[in-house]
């Protein structure tokens, strides 16, 4: 009986460790960016999308895609979520990054969580592919974030499915094109 213990201890002990080993002390290498957020500004980047929909391509700069993220959010999860503010922060590359500002108390320590990486385009869908992700002085490594991506990536592949797309990021704007356009 002991040394049944023993091994289940040591196999969570295990389990631990190697999910730990993917996390690691320090900051987020993210860019960072306060774009500023309105519902005014969300309603803009719902109407651009709309019209993008018609016209085969819509473009977002960062305070239309943080406003439009943070509304949305808040009006499908109620007044209990804890979302302050989400920042989307765009740069050349595909690169992109998300602050999201929690309200006070969410976390000891810091209010914020960041996630990083690169949108595109795979197969003729939208794809993310987030390689950080940081809270409170620790930063999770890609390898964690694999089924996370799977996950979005397949919601993204429903979402405009069987239509040819492409991306492009500038410094503060985010292009989706239909059709190659």
């Amino acid at each position: 009986m002991h040394n049944r213990k023993m091994w289940a201890l040591s196999l969570v002990l295990v389990l631990v460790l190697v999910s730990l080993s993917a996390c690691g002390a320090g900051e987020a290498t993210a860019n960072a960016c306060e774009p500023e957020i309105s519902t005014e500004l969300a309603l803009e980047a719902q109407n651009a999308g709309m019209a993008g929909l018609a016209a085969g391509s819509v473009t977002w700069n960062e305070s239309h895609l943080s406003s439009f993220l943070t509304v949305l959010l808040q009006q499908n999860t109620g007044g209990n979520f804890p979302v302050e503010a989400i920042h989307a922060c765009v740069e050349p590359g595909g690169n992109i990054a998300l602050h999201v500002a929690l309200t006070d108390d969410v976390l000891l320590g810091s209010d914020v969580l960041s996630v990083a990486g690169t949108i595109g385009v795979t197969d003729g869908a939208v794809t993310v592919d987030l390689t950080e992700a940081a809270a409170n002085g620790f930063v999770v490594s890609s390898a964690v974030l694999a089924p996370i991506n799977a996950q979005v990536n397949a919601a993204l592949a429903g979402a405009i499915a069987g239509l040819p797309v492409s991306v492009e990021t500038t410094d503060d704007s985010l292009t989706i094109s239909l059709g190659g356009m």
